[in-house]
């Protein structure tokens, strides 16, 4: 080293030079890891100190209270600017021994359909592991059985397997054992059996997310316990039974969505507590019950979509107090009466599908608010309905037409309706309305006609 220079300047670049060290093994685990996985086969031989030069998808930090050596603490992979994926990409299991990771994240990076790579975890003990964030995310060629040693991370905040269409299995019964998990996402896989009762333990959950899978059974009563929950999805699966009345409990939940699944039943007693909730997603369920109006008390409400579930009797009234309603779904179920006035005040509503119930009466829309909503409305399917407003009627492109002076349709009108709609159907009715229609003009002609010759002024 040059006598000349300063003493502090030397005491800190020797420190530097052994902070930059890593642990042999440690440095030897992580080529391991770069050799099944990153595309650069040359990245051995350039990076022979990964953490004394880091790179994008990796980062490295002294253990706390020391400043040597250096620790791998993250590894990205797949996605730019990180290191991409080889072809023939393999699951690294010897990544979870890297002893200070902290974060893990592996997002589209085994795409090859003709290198499928299995998702297996170390069977050492990985209770001491320090991960607090583990992303597996976007890889269709990773398959297998969702793994049991997930359990025995016990510092996972974040785990999120999502969109491996060929993970497959149940969740793990022990999932209850991972305390710090603040997010859990296993939607978009292969999973199948129960929703674990024991995620009720996961009292600090914030997110929990298992939709598009192919769970099966009840949703556990226990779910109410998740105080601190504030999305739960668990749509498209083949979960059957009733909502848990524990659900009410959920008062920090803002997004529920349990559509396309096989539940049944009543609401749960409590609901209108949810005072948070901003989307109810509850689509495509056999429900086969009247609509509560305690949903019209839910005064954040954004998004309410409950299609095809067979609710019947009226829409409630109250649904006209959802000041804050954006988008309202209510297509392909049984509902009949009239539509509640109050949804013409809903002034920040620009989706509203009301099409193929059994609804009736005048539609209570001026044409401000049809014009507004445009296509974004849809009224079809309902034969009761008609509107009072005739001017409007021919440009509003909602399958309904014209009241009679009675209050009843006036089927020339709504067939015009239902073209401008591009709807292409013409029933036989409306085919023969069609035709008295046009008679009438007919007869006045031919009888002029008649009493042309008495007349040479006619």
């Amino acid at each position: 080293m040059d006598a000349t220079m300063p003493a502090s300047i030397a005491a800190f670049l020797c420190l530097l030079s052994v902070a930059a060290a890593m642990d042999p093994a440690e440095r030897e685990t992580l080529f391991l890891v770069m050799d099944a996985v990153s595309s650069d086969r040359d990245w051995r031989s350039e990076s022979p100190d990964p953490c004394g030069a880091p790179w994008p998808g990796l980062e490295c930090k002294p253990a706390p209270g020391s400043a040597a050596p250096l620790h791998v603490t993250r590894l990205d992979f797949g996605v730019e600017p990180n290191p991409s994926c080889k072809d023939a990409a393999a699951f690294p299991p010897q990544v979870l021994t890297l002893p200070r990771l902290q974060s893990l994240f592996f997002v589209e990076c085994f795409n090859n359909p003709a290198a499928v790579t299995a998702l297996v975890l170390p069977s050492a003990n990985l209770s001491s592991s320090t991960l607090q964030q583990l992303s597996i995310r976007a890889n269709p060629s990773l398959s297998g059985v969702m793994p049991p040693q997930l359990v025995r991370l016990r510092s996972l905040q974040v785990l999120t397997i999502s969109q491996n269409g060929l993970v497959r299995g149940e969740i793990p019964q022990g999932i209850g054992e991972l305390k710090s998990l603040v997010h859990l996402d296993l939607s978009y896989n292969s999973l199948s059996g129960p929703v674990p009762s024991r995620i009720s333990e996961l009292q600090g959950l914030v997110g929990l997310d298992l939709s598009y899978n192919s769970l099966s059974g009840p949703i556990p009563s226990r779910i109410g316990d998740l105080r601190q929950l504030q999305k739960l999805d668990l749509s498209s699966n083949n979960l059957t039974g009733g909502i848990p009345d524990t659900v009410a409990n959920l008062t920090a939940l803002t997004f529920l969505a349990l559509s396309n699944n096989g539940l049944s039943g009543h609401f749960p007693p409590g609901l209108s507590g949810l005072r948070n909730l901003q989307y109810l997603i509850m689509d495509n369920n056999p429900m086969d019950v009247p609509l509560p109006s305690e949903l019209g008390s839910l005064a954040r409400l954004q998004e309410l979509r409950l299609a095809g579930s067979g609710y019947s009797g009226p829409i409630p009234a109250a649904f006209g107090q959802l000041a804050s309603l954006t988008t309202l779904s209510l297509e392909d179920n049984n509902l009949t009466g009239e539509i509640p006035a109050g949804l013409s005040r809903l002034h920040r509503i620009y989706h509203l599908n009301l099409s193929n119930n059994g609804l009736g009466g005048a539609v209570p829309f001026d044409g401000a608010f049809l014009r507004r909503l445009g296509r974004n409305l849809d009224l079809s399917g309902n034969s009761g309905l008609c509107l009072d407003d005739r001017d409007v009627v021919r440009d509003a492109g909602i399958g309904v037409g014209a009241c009679h002076g009675g209050g009843g349709r006036d089927g020339s009108l709504a067939r015009d309706s239902v073209s401008s709609a591009t709807r292409g159907v013409m029933t036989r009715a409306s085919t023969d309305s069609f035709r008295f229609h046009l008679l009438g003009p007919v007869c006045v002609v031919v009888i002029s006609c008649i009493f042309l010759p008495s007349n040479e002024y006619a």
